[in-house]
Order: structure tokens, then C-alpha cells, then sequence
């Protein structure tokens, strides 16, 4: 863990780790790009596609989901989601951006993955009009996400890495 301390950062990292990191997070894209399109097969993306997705629907002769199917969801995404917003954000953490940058998406990344976990349950036993708390939380989790992409990419990659330059006397 000592590359998670104030003294490493992504644009003093030699080629191999900035490689490793920069693998990392076109993964993630990957997923999110992902699952974006999964939800879009699943409902849309519109507010009544995901209002019929979990509360059923006549028209599609779709069942609501039962408690079991929304408690399964909700299990595997509270374990896995969190962490993965964690990972994200320790890699902004590691660049030069602004102390506010950071906290907003760190605000904004958690605050959409606690939207998106309870977004379902409140659609299906409350009111249809929570999509728009799932919708919102969606958009705070992209949003996020792809300013934790795109920060340690633009540091790693497109300006210059001065600490490895001055040790080794050249530029990487």
C-alpha cells in the first residue's frame, strides 16, 4: 500500500506502473460502457422502462421483482460497488488535481453508488417516480467516474513527469 502516501504520484511513476494503472481504468471503462448498454437493452434507459423493470408491467406481462431478486441485486452491488469507487477514487488521489476536485468526485461517485442501491427498493415499494433518484444516481456515478478516468490518464500520459525526468536526467 506505500503507493497509496502523499509522496506517489502517477506522473512520477516509471512506464510499467503508469502502463498497469492506465489498464486499470480502460477496464473500467469497459464495464461501465458495459453496463451502460445492458441497461439500455434491459429498459431503455427511460423513466417508465425502468419503472416496468422493477415494478412489472402489462404490457411487457412482466412480474415485479420479488423482495429475494432485489435483496440478491442489492447484496452483490453493496460489496462490489463501493469498492470499486474506492479503487477509482485512491487513483485520483494520486494526481495533482485540486483538494475540491477530489472531494467532489469522491462526494459524487459515493453519492450516486447509495442512489443506485437504494433506488430499487424505493421504485418498487414506494413510488414509480423514484427513477429519477435512480437516474440521478446513475449520472453522478458517470459523471465521476469519467473525471477518475480521464485526470490520471492526462497525468500519466500528456504532461511531463518532472521527478523521473530530474533522477534520471531525461524525459520518459
Amino acid at each position: 500500500m506505500r503507493n497509496f502516501n502523499q509522496k506517489f504520484k502517477l506522473r512520477d511513476s516509471d512506464r510499467h506502473t503508469r502502463l498497469l494503472y492506465t489498464l486499470f481504468l480502460v477496464l473500467m471503462l469497459a464495464g461501465f460502457t458495459f453496463s451502460f448498454f445492458w441497461a439500455h437493452s434491459m429498459t431503455s434507459l427511460s423513466p417508465q422502462g425502468i419503472a416496468d423493470h422493477y415494478r412489472g408491467s402489462d404490457a411487457t406481462f412482466g412480474e415485479p421483482m420479488s423482495f429475494r431478486e432485489l435483496a440478491e441485486i442489492t447484496h452483490f452491488h453493496l460489496f462490489t460497488m463501493p469498492v470499486v469507487f474506492m479503487i477509482l477514487i485512491h487513483v485520483i488521489y494520486l494526481t495533482d488535481a485540486s483538494h475540491g476536485l477530489k472531494a467532489a468526485v469522491t462526494w459524487a461517485g459515493f453519492g450516486g453508488v447509495i442512489l443506485d442501491l437504494l433506488s430499487p427498493w424505493l421504485i418498487t415499494y414506494v413510488s414509480p417516480l423514484f427513477v429519477f433518484t435512480m437516474l440521478t444516481g446513475d449520472t453522478l456515478m458517470m459523471v465521476s467516474f469519467l473525471v477518475m478516468f480521464a485526470v490520471p490518464l492526462y497525468e500519466m500520459w500528456v504532461i511531463g513527469h518532472p521527478l523521473i525526468a530530474r533522477r534520471r536526467g531525461h524525459k520518459t
